[in-house]
């Protein structure tokens, strides 16, 4: 795919979010294995802890870096045929879900893509489901709505 639309620029404040949800999650199971250490007298615990600590520190430092490297290189298009997803330049991944295999297209979002105003749109086939991470809300239902026609159009001719 040498074109495509790129995301909404509010995703790489969705993806920082997230960063710090997992940073929390990590930290949070750090404490406890530090206060099951302190109160428990589990000594067992103190590498564990240091471990979920340096595992939260390095996962934060990371999915950082990485905002501005997913934004520029993730892309989606749809044709008549396909639905085109591209991510990554060092790791390069280009899926292609064909149109007649598409079973649903979902739109969600979850309470921090709502904070931004984003949706994300899954796209259904038999045997898996791909993402489309942060649409604003109308160029979604647009897309959602692309996508089901042209399912319905290539199942009509089928038969």
């Amino acid at each position: 795919m040498t074109e495509g639309t790129h995301l909404p620029s509010k995703i790489k404040r969705v993806w920082q979010v997230s960063a710090f949800i997992n940073f929390a999650i990590w930290l949070a199971i750090g404490i406890g294995c530090y206060l099951g250490l302190k109160f428990l007298h589990w000594e067992w615990l103190f590498w564990p802890g240091i471990g979920f600590g340096a595992i939260a520190i390095i996962d934060l430092i990371f999915e950082l870096i990485l905002v501005p490297y997913r934004y520029a290189f993730w892309r989606y298009r749809l044709t008549d045929d396909a639905v085109e997803l591209q991510s990554g330049y060092i790791f390069k991944k280009m899926v292609s879900i064909p149109i007649a295999r598409v079973q649903d297209v979902t739109l969600s979002a979850g309470p921090v893509l709502q904070s931004q105003k984003l949706q994300k749109v899954d796209v259904t086939t038999a045997s898996t489901s791909h993402k489309i991470d942060g649409l604003e809300p109308q160029v979604a239902e647009q897309l959602r709505k692309q996508i089901m026609r042209l399912a319905v159009e290539v199942k009509e001719n089928d038969v």
